[in-house]
Order: C-alpha cells, then sequence, then structure tokens
C-alpha cells in the first residue's frame, strides 16, 4: 500500500521576519492607493512637487540670483523647498494612514506602528525622488547640482526626517477623532512655510526679528540644507545644528511615548 507524501511543513518565521513581511505588504499596499495602479499615476507623484517649484520660479524671475546673496536662484529654491516639504508631508501625511489602515488591525500582525511606518517609508522614498529628480534637472539647465558637503547634507536631511516622523506621531495621537484639530495643524503649515525660508531669504531682516525666527528648528534645518549645498551661500547668522537635532529627538521621543500610551485607542471601534 502507497503512503501519500504530506507536503512540507513551511519553516516557523520569528517575529522580526513577520513585522518585515507586514511592513512591506503595507509600503505596496500604500504605493498602489497613491498610484492608483497606473503609471501615469506613478508619474504625477514625482511630477506633482516638481510643478510647485516650477510655479515659484515662473511667479519669480527665476533668472535672476537671489535677493542679496548673489547666488542662482532655482538652486536656492530646490534646496530650501524640497527639504521643507519632507518635513511638511511626514508630519501630515504620516497621521492619516492609521484612518486609511484601520481595517487592517483586526489582524494582530497588523499594528498601528506599522502603518505609520509604511506611509514614512513612502513619503521618504517619494520625495528623495524628487529631490533627485530636481537636481538632475538643475544640472541639465546649467544649474550648480553637486552638494559641496554631501555627508552634511545627508545628516541634515535625517534629522529634518526625525522632527517630520515625531511631529506625525504627535499630531496621529493629538488629533485621533478630533477632525478639527487636524484642520488647524494643517494650517498651521502656511505661516511655518514662509518663516522658515523656504522662499525668501532672511538676512535682510533686523537681529530682532530673526532672533524670533531662530526658535523655529525647520529653518535652522533649511538653512543648513543649503549651506551644505551651495559653495557661496553664507549661512544665516545664529543657525547651528545642534539646536534642531536636540529638537528633533524630544519631539520622536514624545511622540512614540504617546503613541506607546495610547496605541489601544487606534484600534479601538466606535
Amino acid at each position: 500500500m502507497l503512503t501519500q507524501e504530506l507536503p512540507p511543513t513551511p519553516p516557523k518565521r520569528d517575529a522580526y521576519q513577520v513585522q518585515r513581511a507586514v511592513l512591506v505588504a503595507l509600503v505596496i499596499r500604500e504605493l498602489r492607493a497613491r498610484v492608483q495602479g497606473r503609471w501615469l499615476g506613478m508619474l504625477w507623484m514625482l511630477f506633482e512637487p516638481l510643478a510647485h517649484v516650477l510655479a515659484v520660479l515662473a511667479l519669480f524671475n527665476f533668472r535672476q540670483n537671489a535677493v542679496t546673496l548673489n547666488i542662482e536662484f532655482p538652486v536656492f529654491l530646490v534646496t530650501g523647498m524640497l527639504p521643507f516639504f519632507i518635513f511638511r508631508n511626514l508630519a501630515r501625511q504620516v497621521p492619516t494612514a492609521i484612518n486609511a489602515n484601520r481595517q487592517l488591525f483586526a489582524y494582530r500582525q497588523v499594528l498601528p506602528i506599522d502603518a505609520l511606518a509604511a506611509r514614512a517609508v513612502v513619503e521618504i522614498g517619494l520625495y528623495g525622488a524628487v529631490y533627485l529628480c530636481a537636481l538632475v534637472i538643475l544640472g541639465w539647465l546649467g544649474y550648480h547640482c553637486v552638494p559641496r558637503a554631501p555627508l552634511e547634507l545627508i545628516a541634515t536631511m535625517n534629522v529634518l526626517v526625525l522632527l517630520g516622523l515625531g511631529l506625525g506621531l504627535v499630531v496621529a495621537v493629538v488629533s485621533h477623532r478630533r477632525p478639527r484639530v487636524t484642520t488647524v495643524i494643517n494650517l498651521a503649515f502656511f505661516p511655518l512655510y514662509f518663516v522658515s525660508g523656504v522662499i525668501f531669504p532672511l538676512h535682510s531682516l533686523s537681529p530682532e526679528v530673526r532672533d524670533l525666527l531662530l526658535w523655529n528648528p525647520v529653518l535652522h534645518l533649511v538653512e543648513l540644507s543649503r549651506y551644505y549645498f551651495i559653495p557661496s551661500y553664507t549661512i544665516l547668522p545664529g543657525v547651528d545644528a545642534a539646536y534642531p537635532t536636540a529638537f528633533a529627538l524630544v519631539v520622536l521621543a514624545l511622540g512614540m511615548s504617546a503613541y506607546r500610551v495610547y496605541r489601544h485607542q487606534f484600534v479601538a471601534v466606535g
């Protein structure tokens, strides 16, 4: 009598492998939701931030140098806007991953932090690709497109990412089931866009006003991103890397602590 051979038992995965598989699946799900299953959607993901830059360039006379700084204005704009967009989108888009993936939390392997991390990976990857595309376009047009201090620039961008992630976690907790809070927080990014020196150099302001604006850690990071990219850039007096780094670590610790306390509310029904 022939005995039927049983199929081999698949190897048991450890917690790290399960967590990695969940994160990869969520990242793919995020990408499909963003591009809506079409290559045109993927191209639009890259073109939309670039269109914002091009619109501002068209609004101003991009053939002229940045005011009082004697540098190429398109380079000034790209090295300020795109770092700010990375920070802003992490802080705004990461919290929305909770509601977008709420049904998946019924599976015990999927945690709210997985959805937040997947959304962060997609945003970082998207704007990293946009940054590279913008540098290629600058080089093609004959502008300066190579950072003068690439390692320092990468470190600055990492601090921006940490600050955006930390603020995103705080916003996720504070705005959970509070849509009005979300609206107020989103509106707050509009004035922050201007007081961070993204499209206007702040060197001509009075020392009193500059000292007040220097409490904004995003301003430090935008200035540093330009300083490490543009060889002839004169950094705003009072800017240094220690303050935004410490601020980002504090905000990230606060966000992780808040998530730890309120994580069960993210999966609660009703």
